[in-house]
């Protein structure tokens, strides 16, 4: 039995060396803690700033109705819509031959006017002959049929309708062959030397949008890069119906711009410099206030989550001013933070500064 036993133990020792088995250490007392893995940002100041987008349309400085200033019939036009025409160049032409008859009769009755008129003041002034009455009517029958032909000559020259500055024809409004009259619209002529931007900016903004401040400017309907524009008029009321109030902004002339054109503004409202600013997604609400996480030591040097209490200023999209409970130098836990609690082990994988702007 004492044999077999010996055999036993012979057997398990030469199996134990032949395993290379020596003596296992035992597994570490000290507690197990959970650690999240997170990065940092260094705080550091930098600049803030905040937009407004707004819609507008483009305008021209010249856009009118251009009426007829005679009665007549249309004889023809001399351009036609989309054309460009040139300040003075004759637009439409309305049939100018009663006008004509009328100019006629009427340089001969103020001839006639005018000789009688002569020949009266000749003889009372100088020799005393005839009555004063006769004198005077004489006088005023010449002053109005001299008024009567210049007001004709006056309508002569309206029969021709000119351009009264460089534009484009954008629509006509009477045929060939129709009849106007005095007042009634003709031709629509919208100007080409000055386009510009019309906008309403909300009445709360009324104190940060200034004349002179800069614009950037895109249209969707066209395939090109930002314009940076300056305002260049600031209306001084609030429209009571949709409580805006109007800028303008002038464009460059070397595009090809459409009146009514829908254009996206961006507008500064909001400058600082040297304020700390983080994104919103690393702010937490917690029990009616906001608190981030930092890197920190705890008392036996680990490294640990500190959860801070932070007062909150302006923000623009993600990015939101710290006015209180930050300071420069700190380290912002940004990945992982959502996973903590005040106190935690953390393991820092990655560390980046938020630097100046």
């Amino acid at each position: 039995m004492k044999v077999q036993n010996y055999i036993t133990l012979l057997i398990a020792g030469t199996v134990l060396l032949a395993c290379g088995g020596e003596p296992q250490e035992t597994e570490s007392n000290e507690e197990l803690v959970k650690s999240v893995n997170i990065t940092t940002q260094t705080i550091s100041p930098s600049n803030f700033a905040s937009y407004v987008r707004i819609v507008g349309a483009v305008e021209t400085s010249n856009d009118i109705m251009i009426s007829a200033e005679v009665n007549g019939r249309v004889i023809n036009y001399k351009v036609k819509e989309g054309e460009s025409v040139r300040k003075g160049q004759t637009i439409v032409k309305i049939d100018d031959s009663k006008l004509k008859q009328e100019k006629a009769r009427l340089e001969a009755m103020t001839s006639q006017t005018k000789e009688q008129y002569e020949r009266l003041k000749k003889v009372y002034e100088e020799d005393g002959i005839g009555s004063e009455l006769d004198y005077l009517n004489a006088k005023y029958a010449y002053e109005q049929s001299k008024s009567s032909l210049e007001s004709v000559k006056v309508d002569l020259e309206n029969t021709s309708i000119k351009a009264p500055f460089n534009g484009e024809v954008e629509a006509v409004m009477v045929e060939e062959g129709e009849i106007v009259s005095v007042g009634m619209p003709v031709v629509r002529l919208i100007g080409s030397d000055a386009y510009k931007i019309s906008a309403g900016v909300p009445a709360r903004y009324s104190e940060a949008i200034k004349k002179s401040d800069q614009v950037e400017v895109w249209f969707d309907t066209q395939v090109r890069d930002t314009i940076d524009a300056t305002i260049n008029y600031v209306g001084g009321s609030i429209d009571p119906q949709n409580r805006t109030f109007r800028i303008e902004t002038t464009l460059p002339q070397d595009r090809n711009y459409k009146v009514d054109m829908i254009a996206n503004l961006r507008l500064k409202t909001v400058a600082m410099q040297n304020v700390l600013v983080v994104s919103e997604e690393f702010v937490y609400s917690k029990d009616d206030s906001y608190v981030v996480y930092v890197l920190s030591k705890d008392e036996e040097g680990k490294t640990v989550a500190n959860e801070r209490q932070v007062k909150l200023g302006l923000s623009y999209q993600t990015d939101v001013i710290v006015e209180e409970g930050l300071s420069a130098g700190d380290k912002l836990i940004t990945l992982g933070s959502a996973f903590l609690d005040d106190g935690m082990r953390v393991t820092v994988k990655d560390e980046k500064t938020l630097a100046a702007n």
